[in-house]
């Protein structure tokens, strides 16, 4: 038997292992640096150095492009009290720009923090680009015109010069929106529970739940001004509706998609039937729980701007109703703005609390 057939005699044997894609002898294997499957764009700082950019193009197109009503009348067009003052709008520019200059050797030093920012670099480049755009469309050239497409410029200079009439606002807005929130969450929690474990609850109020999801919670409002006084109760039931039918339905949906092993170990180990409920249904429907709550929260901002319009005497919706009876869009946008960050902040709250509660979940689920 010749060389070559002892080699194929070798390398078809069962305990020889074969390994075709290997590479030669003396080629090293290619390595990839190991991606963050979270912060996955963090790895080039050249971004970073581009969004200062951003905000330094921004300001400068402020400083150098000049501005002009070509054509409108201040008290004709739109109010004499248009404001178009671009102090504030240029601080914030400048602010900003040089809050990243100074952030970048602690966010060097800081991978958990820095991963995050490098991450969205590019997305803070484009909003610093997407300020500029809208001040030059707007506040320099006027090609979205006053008073219904008001500037950058123009909200900045009213928001500081009005906070506490809108700080007034945003407490009104957030005490009806916790309240009935908070009710709605206990309201569905416990009707989830009941549907969700008990039979003859489900027969009779599964109906119910399944009829209230259907109709929008905006819907009841000609009813619940009727028949509940004064305005803010109403209201508080509007949003109680609004998030009772998603809390109680994702409840339900845990508590029933919840393994039977679980039921069967439990039982093998004597727990009762109340055990059963409160230390293994409850538990598994948690991260139900919490999915309902924040598409509840949702569901319940949207309803308390449209209830605040039908008849409140504050709050961020009465705030944009009224501005809009007089044409004052700039503050219409102010109220918009303040909105978006005001509910930025209720999520990050919840999504605070689900990651204390649910810190026995870190290590179980894959990213």
């Amino acid at each position: 038997m010749n060389t070559l057939a002892l080699a194929e005699t070798a390398s078809s044997s069962p305990g020889t292992a074969q390994t075709p894609s290997s590479p030669p002898r003396g080629c090293a294997e290619p390595r990839q640096a190991p991606v963050d499957p979270r912060y996955w764009k963090a790895g080039s700082r050249g971004w970073y150095a581009v969004a200062i950019l951003g905000f330094v193009a921004s300001l400068t197109a402020s400083l150098a492009v000049p501005g002009n009503l070509p054509g409108l009348k201040p008290g004709k067009d739109f109010s004499p009290d248009y404001p178009l003052d671009p102090t504030n709008y240029r601080i914030l520019l400048a602010a900003c720009a040089g809050a990243l200059v100074l952030l970048y050797p602690i966010l060097r030093r800081v991978p958990r923090w820095g991963d995050r920012v490098f991450h969205k670099a590019q997305f803070i480049f484009a909003g610093a680009l997407a300020l500029g755009v809208w001040d030059l469309l707007t506040s320099k050239l006027f090609w979205m015109r006053p008073p219904y497409f008001p500037g950058p410029v123009t909200i900045l200079a009213y928001l500081p010069t009005n906070a506490v009439n809108l700080l007034g606002h945003i407490v009104a807005s957030s005490r009806l929106f916790a309240i009935g929130l908070l009710l709605g969450i206990v309201a569905g929690v416990g009707t989830g529970i009941l549907i969700g474990w008990y039979r003859q609850w489900f027969y009779w109020l599964y109906p119910v739940l399944k009829f209230t999801g259907v109709v929008p919670a905006t819907a009841w409002m000609p009813i619940a001004t009727v028949l509940l006084k004064p305005p803010p109760v109403a209201m508080t039931f509007l949003l109680v509706i609004a998030s009772w039918f998603i809390i109680a339905f994702m409840m339900c949906q845990g508590i029933v998609s919840t393994p039977k092993v679980l039921y069967e170990v439990s039982r093998t180990l004597g727990a009762t039937r109340s055990y059963l409920l409160f230390h293994v249904a409850i538990p598994h429907a948690t991260p139900s729980i919490f999915t309902g709550i924040s598409m509840a929260t949702s569901m319940s901002f949207l309803t308390l701007v449209a209830a605040e319009m039908m008849g409140a005497t504050a709050g961020l919706g009465y705030f944009i109703n009224y501005s809009k009876t007089f044409s004052k869009y700039y503050q219409v946008y102010a109220a918009i703005i303040i909105m978006f960050i005001v509910f930025s902040v209720i999520l990050a709250l919840i999504d605070l609390v689900k990651k204390r509660v649910l810190r026995w979940q870190e290590g179980l689920v894959e990213q």
